[in-house]
Order: C-alpha cells, then structure tokens, then sequence
C-alpha cells in the first residue's frame, strides 16, 4: 500500500504536465510590424483592447520596427506554436516578400496559421496644400515638368509599391526617400522635405482634413468612403492603376486550432460591429474579416498580384 502511494505521489506531477493547459493562461502579445501611428498598430491596439475583456488575459502590443515588417515576421515565425504569439501581418511581409526580399526568413504561406483579414486600407496620392496642384492632371504636368527634381516619401512596401506603379504607368520620375515608417514621411511632407506622398490615411487623414496636405487621388478602383470627393487615380486620369494594402492576423504555424478558431470568433464579431467599422474608417481603413479558409484563398491571390505589381513597377529584390 505504501509502495502504490509513493509511486501515486511520484507520478503525480508527470500526469499535471500531460493535461493541456486551460488557454489563455497568461498575457498574450500582438506583435505589430509598424511604429504607433501607423494603421496596423491603430487597428492592432483596438483589437487588442476589444479581445481582453472576452479572453480574460490581457493582448499587449509590440512594436517591432524594421526591414518594412521582415523583422517582426521573423519574429513571429519564430515563436512558439502556443497560441500566445499573434501577428499582425501586412501585404509587406506576407504577399510582396516572396517577390521583393531576397532572403525573407521566414516562409510566409508554411510558416503561419491564418486567423482573419481585418481590414483593406486604401491609399492616396497627397501633396502638401501649398504645392502648385490640385487634380492629379496638373500634378501629373509639375511632376514631368519638373522630372527627376520631386521627392516622395515610402514608410512600407504598400507605399513604395503604390508610388513605383504610379510613376511606372504615369510615366514620371521622382527620388524615393525610405522612411521606418508612414508617420515619418507625414512629418517630412508636412515640412517639404518631401514634395508627394502615396499612403494610407492613418497618419495623414487629420492633417488631410486640416487641409494642411491636400489628397488628389485614391489607388483603389472605387473611391474611398473616407474621402468620397476624392477621385481615383483611374478616372483622373491614369489608366489600369489600382491598388491597396492590406492588414491580417496570422499565428506561427502549428498553434492550437481551437485558438485559431477562439479568435478568428472574436475579432470578426469586434471588426463587424459599428464601432469596429467606425474605429476602421477613423484609421483609414475599410473592415473586412474572413474565415482563416478565405484568408489562405486570399492570401494566395495577393502572393500572385504582387507578383505581377512587382513586374509591372520595377521593383527589385533587396
């Protein structure tokens, strides 16, 4: 009797161990590719907030700054498969990396669990309310005008992107200035160290409002619910552009899929509320959830569109 109980108390921890923890146990942490003032940390730190209250455990956000989102996703593929690690990942660093960085890090489609879009973010051409035009037709005219002579400002691989297919299919040239971010380049715009920007509306919708930048045209093929007077950059007068980026929610591959599924549950019910889409629309951006099926579905088409974009604008691999 005496043995069977010693070996009962011997194995008792062993048998705590093999019981899967009850999840979440602990803080979980979104980790964020952009600095704050950027769209994906906006809607990552409301998403964040809304999930606490329903997981019990708090969802902090950390900011990894760096290499247009390659070193964040690097991160993220690196953490462990515990279902405490979310991403939110971009079309920088989960479509445009297979085509853009010649040695990513990490395998964006292998290396990751889908969860859900969050949102389409729309981008626009804008220029500081001073500068000498008001449509995209006489900006087109300043810019070949004065060809080679403007700077633009690119915070992330949307931006870049956008502007390279813009200069590529309006036939212009201008200097590309890197920034670690959008909001940098807002500040050197707002300053004229920059002479146009084609970015989302996260860190330049105030100042747009303000009517201290002026936004001439939207890269989507519709215009923007944000800015319904604003043209697109197809009807004003450039032909064949559209374009828009994009915000998702991954996990590293081999998670739980019941957490997989826990949250893909709460943030489309947070994203689909009207306070989701109108936090969505204040950051810039349109809400639009998916079922981690649709999200993988999409996720491929974009890997093939950034290919072509890719193609199309000239973009290197760096």
């Amino acid at each position: 009797m005496r043995r069977r109980a010693l070996l009962a108390a011997c194995l008792a921890p062993a048998a705590a161990r093999a019981q899967p923890e009850s999840w979440p146990a602990r803080p979980l942490r979104a980790i964020v590719p952009f600095p704050p003032g950027s769209a994906t940390d906006g809607i990552a730190r409301f998403v964040a907030e809304r999930l606490t209250p329903g997981l019990g455990q708090p969802v902090v956000v950390e900011n990894v700054v760096g290499g247009n989102g390659l070193i964040a996703a690097r991160q993220a593929a690196r953490a462990a498969p515990d279902g405490y690690s979310l991403f939110f990942a971009t079309n920088s660093t989960h479509a445009a990396s297979v085509h853009l960085a010649r040695e990513p890090g990490f395998d964006p489609v292998r290396g990751f669990l889908p969860v859900t879009l969050t949102s389409l973010a729309p981008l626009v051409l804008m220029v500081r309310a001073d500068f000498p035009a008001r449509t995209v037709g006489e900006f087109l005219a300043v810019a070949r005008q004065r060809s080679g002579s403007l700077n633009y400002g690119t915070g992330n691989i949307g931006s870049l992107a956008a502007a390279q297919l813009l200069k590529s299919l309006a036939g212009i040239e201008a200097e590309q200035i890197s920034y670690r971010g959008t909001p940098a380049a807002v500040t050197d715009l707002l300053a004229g160290r920059l002479q146009f920007l084609v970015s989302d509306l996260a860190a330049a919708g105030e100042h747009i409002r303000a009517g201290t930048l002026r936004a001439l045209g939207a890269t989507t093929a519709e215009r923007i619910p944000m800015l319904p007077d604003v043209p697109t950059l197809q009807e004003a007068g450039v032909p064949g552009y559209e374009f828009a980026s994009w915000v998702a929610v991954f996990l590293p591959a081999g998670s739980p899929s019941a957490v997989q599924d826990r949250l893909n549950r709460g943030i489309r019910a947070i994203l689909g509320s009207e306070g989701g889409r109108r936090v969505s629309l204040g950051l810039g951006l349109i809400a639009a959830t998916t079922t981690p099926e649709e999200l993988a579905v999409f996720q491929r088409r974009e890997i093939a569109l950034w290919g072509r974009i890719a193609q199309a604008a000239g973009l290197p691999r760096e």
